[in-house]
């Protein structure tokens, strides 16, 4: 007897887990069943005393929307409006106050310089003492920045169409392509407008011929020639555009963009993306710098250029005769 119900008590384990699970899940569904009736005993009771207080949605909606249109939250009844009068000072209190030792910046209101200058060209930079502006004064065009005086004026901005200069009566600016010219210049002008086609082509095989290349990187200059394309400098600025140039925020020259076939710079090796190190080895670092190897330039004989291109430095030597 023992053998037998050694042999076969995996059966009576196994009917009673089966018993197990059967009386656990009359439990569990028997309390699941309790929870579902309670809630939905609780909505009938619910929709039971709504009715019983007679409110049914239609009137609910109703009244929440009364009390929307009571409290006016998009100003459907908006109250009439009521004009107050002004006082003295009211026009004053918006009106906003004019810095008169302010700069005129581009664009605002300036009153014309009477100084005997006209404006050529601007060139505009960041920091702006980099600026520079093409003037055309006593019959003679020049470079200048700010900070340089003219008929006790000084050049205070230089902007993208006109110059800001200050003196005794306050602010006052020349437009580009405005000012006083003088008879003599305004007069070799108009003339050299009505010639331009014709004397553009002879300027340019006058350079041509000027210009003798002898060796790599080696130039012989015409004086005469290169003094006359330095006197017109809104001629040379339109053949080539001269702008700083930088690297990791610092000043490195300037660079050559633009250049024209033809032109003075294409003539003597100066290329489009070239950037200008340094003159007879004077590095070029500002305006200023520029503007001093320019004066001296003038009457030198032998002139060292150092150009960057495309990442490598390049030496263009001239001589000039």
């Amino acid at each position: 007897m023992e053998s037998l119900a050694k042999r076969y008590f995996w059966v009576i384990n196994l009917v009673l887990v089966a018993l197990l699970a059967f009386f656990s899940a009359r439990v569990i569904n028997n309390l699941i069943a309790e929870k579902v009736v309670a809630l939905k005993t609780t909505v009938k009771a619910q929709k039971a005393e709504r009715r019983s207080l007679g409110l049914s949605s239609t009137k609910a909606t109703d009244d929440w929307a009364q009390r929307v249109i009571g409290r006016n939250l998009f100003n459907s009844d908006p109250p009439e409006d009521i004009e107050e009068p002004l006082g003295d000072d009211s026009t004053n209190e918006d009106e906003p106050e004019v810095d008169p030792n302010a700069i005129p910046k581009p664009g605002e209101k300036c009153e014309e310089s009477k100084a005997s200058i006209a404006l050529l060209a601007t060139m505009v930079a960041e920091p702006s003492e980099w600026s520079v502006a093409v003037l055309e004064s006593e019959g003679n065009d020049r470079l200048a920045r700010e900070g340089v005086s003219i008929d006790d004026q000084t050049i205070v901005s230089i902007q993208r169409k006109r110059i800001v200069l200050t003196g005794k009566s306050g602010f006052e600016c020349v437009g580009l392509g405005e000012g006083k010219r003088s008879r003599k210049k305004s007069r070799s002008r108009s003339t050299s407008k009505s010639r331009s086609k014709s004397s553009g082509s002879a300027k340019s095989e006058k350079v041509k011929e000027g210009v003798k290349k002898v060796g790599k990187n080696t130039y012989q200059i015409d004086r005469e020639m290169l003094n006359e394309q330095l006197e017109d400098l809104s001629a040379l600025s339109r053949q080539a555009r001269v702008i700083p140039h930088y690297r990791e925020g610092k000043p490195q020259g300037f660079k050559l963009v633009g250049v024209r076939p033809g032109s003075l710079y294409s003539h003597i090796g100066v290329r489009s993306g070239d950037v200008l190190k340094s003159v007879n080895g004077e590095e070029i670092t500002s305006p200023t710098k520029a503007l001093e190897l320019y004066e001296k330039l003038k009457n030198s004989d032998n002139v060292t250029v150092d150009v960057e291109r495309r990442g490598r430095k390049q030496t263009l030597e001239y001589m000039i005769k």
